[in-house]
């Protein structure tokens, strides 16, 4: 039986934000590194703006730009502080913070 592709595009989704860190998380890997510079100071201002960026890309239905933001919340709280403030997670067009 062939499935739609919609729903084979839903769980490829759904398995890779499944490790995916939450942006609570994520921003305070950025908070605590002290050699990044982040315009966002607080806790609460970063995972707000993180997490509203996470739902417009849901909202929009962009799969890609929703699978490359996991991936770059992933490569922050697994890298380094001194390789995030070196640019290794960086992507200008999904970085929020």
């Amino acid at each position: 039986m062939r499935r739609p592709p919609i729903l084979l595009l839903a769980l490829v989704a759904a398995l890779a934000t499944a490790c995916e860190p939450t942006c609570k998380q994520t921003c305070k890997k950025l908070i605590d590194c002290d050699s990044v510079d982040t315009p966002r100071q607080g806790l609460n201002e970063c995972q707000a703006a993180c997490e509203v960026q996470g739902r417009l890309y849901d909202d929009w239905g962009d799969t890609q730009k929703r699978a490359a933001f996991a991936d770059m919340k992933r490569c922050i709280t697994d890298s380094q502080c001194d390789d995030i403030d070196a640019g290794v997670c960086y992507d200008e067009d999904l970085y929020v913070w």
